[in-house]
Protein backbone atom coordinates (compact mmCIF):
# COMPACT_ATOMS: atom_id res chain seq x y z
CA UNK A 1 0.00 0.00 0.00
CA UNK A 2 1.11 3.43 -0.53
CA UNK A 3 1.53 5.43 2.05
CA UNK A 4 0.03 8.84 1.01
CA UNK A 5 0.79 11.75 3.60
CA UNK A 6 4.23 10.83 3.05
CA UNK A 7 4.19 10.43 -0.84
CA UNK A 8 2.21 13.73 -0.86
CA UNK A 9 4.80 15.83 1.38
CA UNK A 10 7.54 14.51 -1.10
CA UNK A 11 5.39 16.06 -3.63
CA UNK A 12 4.74 19.23 -1.81
CA UNK A 13 8.59 19.48 -1.21
CA UNK A 14 9.56 19.87 -4.79
CA UNK A 15 6.86 21.35 -5.95
CA UNK A 16 4.55 19.44 -7.37
CA UNK A 17 1.11 19.27 -7.63
CA UNK A 18 -0.95 15.61 -8.95
CA UNK A 19 -2.13 17.26 -12.05
CA UNK A 20 1.92 18.05 -12.93
CA UNK A 21 2.66 14.80 -11.35
CA UNK A 22 0.75 12.89 -12.84
CA UNK A 23 1.35 14.42 -16.25
CA UNK A 24 5.19 13.79 -15.56
CA UNK A 25 4.87 10.16 -15.20
CA UNK A 26 2.48 9.76 -18.39
CA UNK A 27 -1.26 9.54 -16.28
CA UNK A 28 -4.58 11.52 -16.32
CA UNK A 29 -4.90 13.10 -12.58
CA UNK A 30 -7.33 10.60 -12.06
CA UNK A 31 -5.23 7.71 -12.47
CA UNK A 32 -2.72 9.20 -10.40
CA UNK A 33 -5.28 10.31 -7.56
CA UNK A 34 -6.37 6.70 -7.48
CA UNK A 35 -2.93 4.75 -7.25
CA UNK A 36 -1.92 7.66 -4.34
CA UNK A 37 -5.15 6.39 -2.26
CA UNK A 38 -4.58 2.84 -2.82
CA UNK A 39 -7.64 2.19 -5.37
CA UNK A 40 -5.19 1.04 -7.78
CA UNK A 41 -1.49 -0.26 -8.23
CA UNK A 42 1.54 1.73 -9.34
CA UNK A 43 3.22 -0.03 -11.90
CA UNK A 44 6.94 -0.83 -11.29
CA UNK A 45 8.09 2.03 -14.23
CA UNK A 46 6.00 4.40 -12.59
CA UNK A 47 7.87 3.92 -9.20
CA UNK A 48 10.94 4.50 -10.93
CA UNK A 49 9.81 7.87 -12.34
CA UNK A 50 8.48 8.82 -9.40
CA UNK A 51 11.85 8.09 -7.74
CA UNK A 52 13.40 10.25 -9.98
CA UNK A 53 10.92 13.17 -10.08
CA UNK A 54 11.37 13.32 -6.43
CA UNK A 55 14.76 12.31 -5.37
CA UNK A 56 13.44 9.93 -3.58
CA UNK A 57 16.04 7.86 -1.27
CA UNK A 58 16.00 3.85 -1.11
CA UNK A 59 14.74 4.60 2.43
CA UNK A 60 11.53 6.74 1.08
CA UNK A 61 10.92 4.65 -1.93
CA UNK A 62 10.27 1.52 0.78
CA UNK A 63 8.53 3.45 2.93
CA UNK A 64 6.33 5.17 0.23
CA UNK A 65 5.45 2.23 -1.75
CA UNK A 66 5.96 -1.14 0.03
CA UNK A 67 4.68 -0.28 3.89
CA UNK A 68 2.24 -2.95 4.99
CA UNK A 69 0.53 -0.83 7.32
CA UNK A 70 -0.57 2.58 6.36
CA UNK A 71 -2.58 5.21 8.77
Amino acid sequence: MVNTKKLQGKMREKGYTVESLATAVGLTTNGFFNKVHNKTEFKASEIMCLNTLLSLSAVDTDEIFFTKDVE
